[in-house]
């Protein structure tokens, strides 16, 4: 078959806990390696949720206390990177395809999606712009993120290139008390956060979640081809319970104490972080690499 001929299944979950969405993107990525899945565009919506690189460190990075005050999941996915809050005002996607529809060049990979986002943007009238290695960013004056890319590989067989856009900021005191750098409490940094972070109704109030998803999707399948509306198949259902319950245990959420603070990725371009009253403990940030990302 070529590729021309494959057609792409779109999966809407509505909303639900972060640890059903990891572990749907997962079980998706399974069944796509093992050939019995089509290619997959996953749409999640996620209720409160902080995620956690698959190698970053768990007491550094985030506040549990904080997070059982405010009913916040904590979760930590298969790829790279650094720490993100995620709750209703994200769009968020998972494109889940073999690696001969989906490149495993990480370089390539994640500038092609933040473009697929940024045209996106650039058709609700947001100057959005690309920053490397996986950002979306917007200059009001100085850089302000809105969006980035993250990815799963699995060598010679499949690939999940993620994204997410943020569409409104809906509760930024709870996002600062639930994630930490490092170590450190970020509510007196709150100003210069506020600074740094753009959400698309700022730019563009009439802008709702579902013209942005619908925009994304315009966008996507005038490079990706056809389409159709999916669902969940009996195996990805089981899996998914399956992989949710070794993955909400506290072993594989708090991890490896070795792992060092990576912060949070909306604070650092390139490894630079830009709320200078951060930079003393956490400087820099080396960007997550092919390794990081890369699962057997």
């Amino acid at each position: 078959m070529s590729l021309e001929q494959i057609v792409w299944r779109v999966i809407e979950l509505g909303r639900k806990e972060g640890i059903f969405n990891v572990a749907a993107e997962r079980a998706i990525f399974d069944s796509v390696t093992a050939g019995k899945s089509q290619p997959t565009l996953l749409l999640t919506e996620w209720q409160p949720t902080v995620s956690l690189g698959r190698s970053q460190n768990y007491t550094l990075d985030v506040d549990e206390k904080a997070c059982g005050k405010y009913g916040v999941g904590i979760v930590r996915r298969h790829s790279g990177g650094q720490a993100v809050y995620i709750d209703e005002g994200y769009f968020v996607f998972s494109a889940i395809a073999s690696t001969h529809m989906l490149t495993p060049d990480v370089t390539y990979l994640r500038k092609s999606f933040c473009d697929i986002a940024i045209e996106t943007l650039n058709k609700m009238k947001i100057p959005a712009k690309f920053y490397q290695p996986d950002n979306v960013v917007v200059m009001n004056p100085h850089y302000m993120t809105l969006g980035n890319s993250g990815q799963i590989i699995r060598p010679n067989s499949a690939v999940v290139a993620q994204g997410s856009i943020r569409h409104h900021i809906s509760d930024i005191d709870v996002m600062l008390d639930v994630l930490k750098v490092n170590g450190h409490k970020l509510q007196s940094h709150a100003d210069e956060i506020r600074e740094i972070l753009a959400d698309t109704t700022s730019y563009n109030p009439d802008c709702k979640k579902d013209d942005l998803k619908m925009a994304f999707l315009d966008t996507f399948f005038s490079y990706k081809g056809k389409h159709e509306n999916g669902r969940l198949t009996y195996d990805e259902t089981e899996k998914i319970k399956e992989i949710a319950d070794i993955e909400k245990q506290p072993e594989w959420v708090i991890g490896d104490g070795s792992y060092q603070s990576r912060g949070v990725c909306y604070f650092f371009l390139n490894g630079r972080n830009l709320v200078p009253s951060i930079s003393e403990f956490l400087a820099y940030n080396k960007p997550s690499t092919a390794d990081d990302s890369t699962v057997k």
